[in-house]
């Protein structure tokens, strides 16, 4: 099994047919690139970055 642990929100800044570009801080961003055609990205929308982690195995536990 795995977690999803949200990283942040970010907003979309620039969209093209090739890529599109999220701002991550002050005028930092980050490049997306893939084609975006089938997509509904628009300028100015809130995107969720996130990552997924597998989950550790149960741990015995003693009984008292």
């Amino acid at each position: 099994m795995r977690a999803i642990l949200p990283l942040l929100k970010a907003r979309v800044v620039e969209k093209t047919p090739d890529h599109f570009k999220i701002a991550i801080g002050g005028s930092t961003t980050i490049t997306v690139p893939m084609p975006i055609g089938r997509y509904d990205i628009r300028d100015g929308d809130i995107l969720t970055l996130y990552t997924e982690v597998l989950l550790a195995a149960p741990k015995p536990t003693s009984i008292q």
